[in-house]
């Protein structure tokens, strides 16, 4: 970001993960060492490749949502999935933690930019019109489907569905007037979002943006869709175990589900109304290394576009970076790419690198802003959160990576880097503590 901008503050964080609710109990988990993987719970799972995933269990949004919000909440609920209910309840959470819950902002003043994913309907739903189209010899009648089967669907059935509705309703329940937009980039979005989020009010078009992400891909359909692009981990042993950042047995990734809702702020606008700020984003980038015949480059050249781009958008050099929180899904070619970059920028074991996902699965475009959150927190306590279920270090990877214990570090500058299968990546440094 130009120094000529206007500086871009936090001052509110929600989370919503399979760790807890909040950020209190998500931290605990971490340097307790506790993952939320395990054995799915949420639907039977035969004839899948793997049992095991990271659910946000009791989740109930209407609790978190304010006294004065819940009438209007509750009778909405029936047009919400529940990755739109993730982001209300995180973002319920974030406004509160910022200050904001009875307003004090110009309502034309605050907007939203959210990162959202592909949202699986409920198979009960979408039944009476596959039945309709599906032959007595149960072949399947797409003529029919598109004629006369979509007429058995209910007409609000889209409005459960639509990626940006986690910002509509946002928008509707908080009163936010300004600049509105949503981010479908995969595990790349809530990061693109966050950046795109800080330009609105580094550009003076805001003063507060509601940004960040969530997702859920606990359901029959992502599994399945997952299991057929042949991301799903294939790990036989204890699910608990089943997501290995950098590991050398590592073998793909494992769903996961959350939201990650930060308050972004300008400083000065924070600093009026005596806001609590827990950090500063200094720089964004993005990149793209998508291999012509599907898949991302090898060698990792877009991860390296998106964080040199976003050093030199904070006007910082490697070396004054305390740590990265990768990307990391467990997944062997896109961790190797991840580390050859990071090698390349800052040198061999050159830098701490944090990976967060053994603990949350991937919440796919929620994970950028949840991990965002998980570093920050630590970084203001003086630690780099550990990455959980590296055993045994790829020896390809030549990277520092925090493993077992969370790390002492003083410096609390750090990146946040997500890339996608396609090789899209956005990068974000965020530098902790109260300005």
């Amino acid at each position: 970001m130009q120094r000529s901008e206007r500086r871009v503050v936090i001052t509110g964080l929600g989370l919503i993960t399979p760790l807890g609710i909040g950020t209190e109990a998500a931290w605990s988990a971490l340097v307790e060492g506790r993952g939320a993987v395990g054995p799915l719970k949420a639907f039977p799972v035969e004839g899948l490749p793997i049992n095991a995933g990271a659910e946000v269990h009791n989740l109930d949004a209407k609790s978190l949502v304010d006294p004065k919000r819940k009438k209007a909440f509750g009778k909405n609920t029936k047009y919400m999935a529940r990755d739109i209910q993730l982001a209300v309840a995180g973002a319920e959470l974030a406004i509160a933690d910022a200050g904001l819950s009875n307003g004090g902002v110009d309502p034309t003043r605050i907007g939203l930019d959210l990162g959202a994913g592909l949202i699986s309907t409920e198979l009960d739903e979408l039944a009476p019109a596959i039945n309709f189209a599906t032959k007595p010899d149960q072949s399947f009648d797409y003529e029919v489907y598109g004629r006369e089967g979509i007429g058995q669907i209910t007409p609000v059935w889209l409005l459960k569905y639509l990626p940006n509705m986690l910002a509509c309703h946002i928008s509707i329940f908080l009163d936010c007037q300004g600049p509105s937009n949503s981010i479908t980039e995969a595990e790349a979005a809530s990061n693109v979002a966050i950046g795109e989020a800080v330009r609105i009010i580094a550009k003076n078009r805001a003063d507060v943006m509601i940004t960040g992400g969530a997702d859920s891909k606990i359901h029959p359909l992502s599994l399945i869709r997952m299991a057929l692009l042949g991301q799903m981990s294939k790990w036989e042993g204890d699910p608990s175990q089943a997501c290995r950042p950098f590991d050398t047995q590592r073998s793909g990734w494992v769903v996961g589900e959350g939201a990650g809702i930060i308050i972004t702020e300008e400083y000065e606008h924070a600093k009026a109304r005596g806001a609590k700020i827990y950090g500063e984003i200094l720089g964004f980038g993005s990149g793209c290394d998508a291999a012509p015949n599907g898949g991302l480059d090898p060698d990792g050249i877009g991860t390296e576009i998106a964080i040199r781009a976003a050093l030199r958008d904070a006007g910082l050099k490697p070396e004054e970076i305390g740590h990265i929180n990768a990307h990391g899904a467990g997944a062997v070619e896109a961790d190797l790419a991840e580390a050859r970059a990071i090698t390349r920028i800052f040198g061999p074991n050159g830098v701490p690198v944090t990976a967060l996902k053994g603990y949350i699965g991937n919440s796919v475009s929620g994970s950028g802003a949840i991990e965002l959150i998980l570093s920050l927190i630590g970084v203001n306590q003086g630690l780099i959160p550990p990455t959980l279920n590296c055993d045994e270090l790829d020896p390809a990877c030549e990277i520092d990576l925090v493993r077992s214990q969370p790390r002492p570090v003083e410096n609390r500058t750090f990146i946040n880097t997500n890339l996608t299968r396609h090789g899209q990546v956005a990068a974000l440094v965020v530098r902790g503590g109260q300005i």
